[in-house]
């Protein structure tokens, strides 16, 4: 019974210190990305059919404001500056394509099963 306390115990503190290295991580690719003027989905591989399909549900609009960061971004780093931190958060929310990537892979998946 006190290994299994002791295993407990040990998880516990394990997953807290994860958790914290977890959102140091978070917090530090936050800022990278918002330096280059990009948010995360921007950084999703175009090659995957999810992506490729959650992105031409994108409105026109939205598409050429994704095509604008990545060239923003591109621009910075050959020009090794950084985008003004008053425009940090004017980017949007960073997870703007998973919920139709989610979709697109469901819809997929469930062709594929029939």
């Amino acid at each position: 019974i006190y290994h299994l306390l002791h295993l407990a115990a040990m998880a516990t503190l394990f997953k807290r210190a994860f958790n914290v290295m977890k959102e140091a991580y978070l917090k530090r690719l936050r800022t990278d990305l918002n330096r280059y003027g990009l948010r995360y989905d921007d950084l999703l591989i175009e090659t995957d059919r999810d992506v490729i399909t959650a992105i031409s549900r994108l409105s026109p609009r939205e598409r050429a404001l994704r095509i604008m960061r990545i060239k923003r971004a591109l621009d910075c780093e050959l020009k090794h500056s950084f985008v003004p931190e008053h425009l940090w958060d004017k980017q949007g929310p960073h997870r703007y394509l998973t919920p139709l990537i989610e979709q697109a892979r469901k819809e997929r998946l469930e062709r594929e099963y029939l």
